[in-house]
């Protein structure tokens, strides 16, 4: 009998097959997530909200100052616009999910999150045998943003069941393959790694070409072009001589992590929200990581850095090794039949702090 935990790409293809989700293709099915595609339906709102338990989001779009927006002009920096998700979504009665923004949607200051028919949390779809319409409510914090619909700025992962890692697995995944890395590539036992509740703490790396910093700008962004852009257009390289940096509130930054992370096959992890106490900062704006990443195709790796959305909601000096933020690793229900490594992904050579696949290759990397 197959344990519970994150389903996988090969389950998530019954699904589809069986009729539970439709017109969802296989195009955006990942190793352990479905990219989520936008519809033709969008608004630009006043206020951003959630539905309470047993509401439709569509008959709360009159409480939220909704105005039809055509995807041919751009979201506009700074308002939150509500968008529909494609496809007919019917879970199966011992299964539920939760959304992440995607990746190369945190990297470009981009808030969004999921709201789903009568579930009145964001990013969660938590009762299981649940139908109905989803939406996601998005925000271009940095620059305007421009969309159009079949792209997907967010995913969802399903379960069906409770899938955290206990201890004992942890260290057995830890011997087998290794979870944390240092910076050299050096596996980390249980005993070296600093662990918060159900997570690891992640420390900060600062020193020489350390990351990106985003103070705002009206240029826009088309979410369609990849490997397009010009990074100094958006962002400008942060250089230091030493390792300490100021960190301004109110700007936006990539940064990357001093340790290297690997997701075994049978295992996939989510950057967790960090604890107030260590500092007042957002520290991802995506957050979920397929099974094999940083594992290489035959587990040859030594994982890879990864990369951080952070926002300071205060000045803040900030030091090379300081904790900044929290990964936690969830048991998959089976190993997918396709691993991150092994796909085409814009981030599996990433060993610095990487811009989104939006811009240049060569002018994003901080080697």
């Amino acid at each position: 009998m197959s344990k519970t935990g994150v389903i996988p790409k090969q389950v998530l293809q019954e699904l589809c097959a069986s009729g539970y989700i439709k017109g969802i293709e296989s195009r955006y099915l990942n190793p352990a997530s479905i990219d989520l595609p936008l519809a033709d339906e969008a608004y630009r709102l006043e206020n951003i909200f959630l539905p309470l338990p047993g509401e439709k989001v569509r008959t709360l779009l009159s409480l939220a100052g909704a105005t039809p927006h055509h995807f041919g002009n751009p979201l506009e920096f700074g308002i939150p616009y509500l968008i529909r998700i494609a496809g007919e979504w019917t879970l199966p009665s011992t299964v539920y999910g939760y959304a992440n923004p995607k990746s190369s949607t945190g990297r470009n200051g981009f808030f969004c999150r999921t709201v789903a028919d009568g579930i009145d949390m964001y990013d969660a779809l938590a009762r299981p045998g649940w139908s109905g319409e989803t939406w996601v409510l998005a925000r271009p914090d940095c620059f305007p943003i421009l969309l159009q619909p079949g792209l997907a700025i967010s995913q969802i992962r399903l379960f069906d069941g409770k899938s955290f890692l206990d201890d004992l697995h942890t260290e057995l995944a830890i011997q087998k393959t290794g979870l944390i890395f240092d910076e050299n590539g050096k596996k980390l036992s249980l005993q070296e790694t600093r662990r918060h509740a159900d997570s690891f703490l992640l420390s900060l790396h600062v020193d020489g070409l350390m990351g990106w910093e985003c103070r705002g700008t009206r240029k826009i962004l088309d979410l369609s072009k990849v490997d397009f852009y010009e990074p100094d257009d958006f962002f400008k390289p942060i250089r230091v001589s030493g390792r300490e940096c100021i960190l301004r509130k109110g700007c936006f930054y990539i940064l990357t992590t001093k340790q290297r992370i690997m997701v075994p096959p049978h295992l996939s992890a989510e950057l967790r929200a960090i604890d107030p106490r260590l500092g007042e900062f957002r520290s991802h704006a995506a957050g979920y990581i397929d099974p094999g990443w940083g594992y290489g195709i035959h587990g040859e790796e030594c994982g890879r850095p990864i990369t951080l959305e952070v926002t300071p909601q205060e000045d803040m000096l900030v030091r090379d090794g300081q904790t900044i933020a929290r990964i936690r690793y969830e048991n998959m229900k089976e190993v997918p039949e396709t691993l991150y490594d092994s796909a085409v992904s814009n981030y599996t050579d990433q060993y610095t702090a990487r811009l989104s696949k939006h811009f240049k290759r060569a002018a994003s990397s901080t080697d």
